[in-house]
């Protein structure tokens, strides 16, 4: 690939001005980029067959924020267009860009409620599950890509992935989680295992999780910067006290294996001071009635009376769509105070969570056609508006698995081309111990500590670059793409616009169109016009528009 680098700079114009224009896409309105992209009609007025509270909490948000963006004097991004919103969507519901036809397809679909429709089509995917299950995987286990322990890895992926596919309530789903025995099932078991099983361990990851607060910072002493006690993070802890792995560093099967016991407990370090369990917030645990000490945490954890856990969940989500959470944390959140816009909408979110029984496609299709969720992320102000404010989209670069799951969607491996004819599940399931995309993995993720999503210009952007993964997917002679385009009945335009389709989800616009045409109408040869396309394609998968959600 690096000499492909050196003929990209000799040969083509066109793939120095993507890079330019790619970053350019993130800082203009994306409706000047596509000549043919349409602005939708809002979704709140639109013909919607949707569940009516569905309705109006979609409307609520929208006001909420353009209350915040009213007392800030803030006006916000228009609407994104179709093809913005369609490669936005995609990846964050199925983290995979479209294919061609199906930009094709949307761009040319009249209905005024097709983006409520292709949420819908994005939930019932295969893909759905399968992307949850990945960013379900990455949030519990932080060395989730580690090869050492892809096949449990992968274990736990198939364990939640089949929980997302059923659409599983989130309350049951983090029961389930939290309440496993491992045993023949070590998928959830690794959550444990992933900490050892140290009590202090997984509370300080389950608070984190699943009620939102980092109550790490209280293992030592008292939190510094907020009201939550040692006694506090240790009494969490003592629930997960009595939990054990029989015959732990005796053998894989043996070490997944989760029991509870009878006997076990915590000290405050360098103490012999015993701490009981209590909940966060709450009070002791009173008496013994039989059940085990995880079952008890769970009833309370998972509670729709339990504040912590749904705010926790919709602002997780909000966060994974927005690419920013509608607060920082919830370590100090005080419901007696004046809560400003953000948290009045955190607030309400969250109870429509509960009243919608859990229900994670709802609260995904519910964000998902708000206006907020629709705005361009470019902006067309002298300044952006304070990211708080959801007045623009914010980019969100694409992680590793989006990455390669992208790129295969454009060079199949040899596994996935002799994979036709397999069901969904079956090909999740490859999709899940494709040992390329595991080692793929493992190189894009920084090192622990670090931010885990791609970050253009740094080292790992060169190792993409010069990696074997692109070379298959854009070199003249192993690429089906360049092939299928190269056909003798297509114009140069035509595979121009072929090209772009196939990586940023959009038709180029004029300027764009007739560089790159000239590029390859300066080729003297079908040998230096494979060249041309190859080294264009390579500029567009290169670009900054390509490596992030925008």
């Amino acid at each position: 690939m690096a000499s492909l680098f050196y003929t990209a700079i000799k040969r083509s114009r066109c793939c120095w001005l993507a890079l330019a224009i790619g970053f350019a896409a993130m800082c203009i309105a994306p409706s000047s980029l596509a000549d043919d992209g349409k602005i939708a009609t809002p979704l709140a007025e639109s013909a919607l067959s949707v569940d009516g509270r569905q309705l109006r909490m979609t409307q609520r948000i929208d006001e909420l924020l353009a209350q915040g963006q009213a007392a800030a004097n803030v006006t916000p991004a228009p609407l994104g267009d179709d093809a913005e919103f369609l490669r936005r969507a995609s990846l964050d519901l199925t983290g995979v860009v479209p294919r061609a036809s199906e930009v094709r397809d949307f761009l040319a679909d009249e209905q005024p409620d097709k983006r409520q429709a292709l949420v819908d089509r994005l939930l019932a995917s295969s893909r759905y599950s399968t992307h949850m299950a990945t960013t379900w995987r990455n949030r519990i286990l932080p060395s989730g890509a580690d090869p050492s322990r892809a096949r449990d890895a992968a274990a736990l992926q198939k364990w939640l992935r089949t929980r997302f596919a059923r659409n599983l309530r989130y309350d049951n789903l983090v029961g389930s989680l939290l309440l496993t025995n491992g045993g023949d099932e070590i998928g959830p078991a690794l959550y444990y295992q992933s900490h050892g099983v140290a009590p202090e361990k997984v509370a300080a990851s389950a608070a984190e999780l699943f009620l939102g607060v980092k109550l790490q910072c209280a293992q030592c002493h008292d939190h510094p910067f907020a009201d939550w006690s040692q006694r506090e993070f240790w009494g969490l802890a003592a629930f997960f006290a009595r939990t054990e792995s029989p015959g732990a560093g005796m053998g894989m099967q043996t070490s997944y294996k989760l029991v509870d016991v009878p006997r076990g407990e915590v000290k405050i370090p360098e103490s012999e001071e015993v701490v009981p369990p209590k909940y966060p917030r709450g009070e002791e645990l009173s008496t013994d009635d039989g059940t085990t000490r995880r079952s008890q945490l769970v009833l309370w954890l998972t509670s729709r009376d339990n504040r912590y856990f749904s705010r926790a969940a919709v602002n997780w989500a909000w966060s994974h769509l927005f690419g920013e959470g509608l607060v920082d944390s919830l370590d100090d959140f005080d419901d007696a105070k004046e809560l400003a816009a953000n948290e009045q909408l955190l607030v309400e979110l969250a109870d429509y969570f509960v009243e919608s029984k859990f229900n994670l496609q709802q609260l995904w299709r519910t964000l998902a056609t708000t206006e907020a969720y629709q705005r361009s992320s470019g902006y067309e102000g002298d300044k952006p508006p304070a990211r708080e404010l959801f007045a623009v989209m914010l980019p969100k670069p694409l992680t590793p698995e989006q990455l390669y799951d992208s790129f295969m969607r454009l060079a199949p491996s040899p596994e996935q081309r002799y994979a036709a004819g397999r069901t969904p599940n079956e090909m999740a399931a490859m999709l899940d111990e494709d040992p390329n995309r595991v080692e793929f993995v493992r190189r894009m993720r920084p090192p622990p500590g670090e931010p885990t999503e791609y970050q253009a210009g740094t080292l790992q952007a060169l190792m993409l670059m010069n990696g074997q993964t692109t070379s298959r997917v854009t070199g003249p002679q192993e690429s089906r793409l360049l092939g299928a385009i190269n056909a003798p009945f297509l114009s140069d335009a035509e595979r121009i616009d072929a090209l772009f389709l196939s990586t940023l989800s959009r038709l180029p616009n004029e300027e764009e169109r007739t560089l790159f045409v000239e590029t390859l109408s300066e080729t003297t040869s079908d040998e230096e016009r494979q060249q041309a396309l190859s080294d264009s394609f390579w500029a567009l998968l290169n670009s900054t528009e390509f490596a992030f959600n925008h």
